[in-house]
């Protein structure tokens, strides 16, 4: 469909269609992107909205794509951050916010910033029954903050941020359990000296005496054969052994026994066997480790890819679930940064 529309889209006017139809104009020529704009923007200018959050999130990927950076997007996030439901809306600003720090880290932190002080306030003027994940998304924005300040060498700031998230939760009793307090608890782990993971099984690599071990940089991807996302990691945390190599750099992928016995036969044996094929096959340069379903635990881990970054002190620098490695990402340069030092 999206391919016939690309082809009619040209021949479509502005001038000859209802709001309603103007809106899906702009859905589907989206890649026109001068006349969706047109569209969107007209389609705004009504006061009987159906579609506003949708038109409104559309609008910010229009402005981004033709002026080619996010700042032309800032003012409608924005908007979409005051007024809009953000479920659908905060992984498109997640993205915009990162794609701004591969080159301006100070931009994206300020917009961090922004984003943070506005959810916060909108939280603590929400009436009951409104808004239900706004908790859990100002824990996530304040958590993204908090690495931000990190990464700008602001500890104060990332530490004010982060006393007032531990008390966010107490006001928020139904948060604790849910994926912002995920997040929180890993923001708790930054800084601090990494929890030790213990060695059931090593498969290739040089890790045999245990990781986390002082001057060096570590990188550790949590990982198992089943998830698809992990699997596609793996030859993207290879070539990230090779950019810097084990004198600088060790890159390893932890898993447990428990997590891959879906397999059958869910023998060490046969566990070990289909580790070391994957291994050998996707990323031969790092290490497999299988390790202690605690160690998970005292990490968070609860879902799967998970990435954590150790720098030379053996503090874990960054936790999380998103991690690109290259320059203009910020995992990337954050690793970049601490190889440096």
């Amino acid at each position: 469909m999206r391919r016939r529309f690309k082809a009619l889209c040209p021949s479509f006017s502005l001038d000859s269609v209802s709001r309603e139809e103007i809106y899906w104009l702009a859905e589907l020529c989206e890649q026109d992107h001068e006349k969706a704009l047109l569209a969107v923007q007209r389609y705004l200018t009504g006061s009987e909205l159906a579609h506003g959050p949708d038109a409104r999130l559309l609008l910010a990927r229009l402005q981004m794509r033709t002026s080619g950076n996010w700042e032309a997007a800032w003012g409608t996030i924005q908007t979409i951050l005051r007024e809009d439901p953000l479920r659908t809306a905060d992984s498109q600003i997640d993205v915009a916010i990162d794609d701004e720090a591969g080159t301006d880290p100070k931009t994206a932190l300020e917009w961090s910033k922004e984003r943070y002080a506005i959810l916060l306030d909108r939280d603590q003027a929400a009436k009951p029954g409104i808004s239900p994940e706004l908790p859990g998304l100002v824990l996530h924005t304040g958590c993204d903050l908090v690495h931000r300040y990190y990464l700008a060498g602001q500890t104060e700031h990332a530490a004010r941020v982060l006393a007032e998230m531990n008390g966010f939760v107490n006001s928020h009793p139904d948060e604790p359990s849910g994926w912002g307090a995920k997040e929180l608890h890993w923001a708790n782990l930054e800084m601090h000296a990494a929890p030790p993971v213990t060695v059931l099984k090593m498969l290739g690599g040089n890790s045999s005496f245990g990781l986390i071990r002082p001057g060096r940089v570590e990188v550790i991807s949590f990982f198992f054969l089943g998830c698809s996302p992990c699997m596609y990691e793996l030859p993207h945390l290879d070539a990230l052994q090779e950019r810097y190599g084990m004198q600088k750099l060790l890159v390893t992928d932890i898993t447990t026994y428990k997590t891959n016995s879906y397999l059958i036969p869910s023998t060490h044996s046969n566990i070990e066997a289909s580790l070391e094929k994957a291994r050998l096959e996707k990323a031969p340069r790092i290490g497999v480790l299988i390790t202690s379903d605690e160690t998970l635990a005292s990490y968070g881990i609860s879902e799967f890819p998970v990435v954590a970054v150790v720098d030379k002190m053996g503090r874990l620098r960054y936790i999380g679930t998103d991690a690109e490695y290259e320059d203009d990402d910020s995992v990337g340069q954050l690793i970049h940064k601490l190889i440096e030092e």
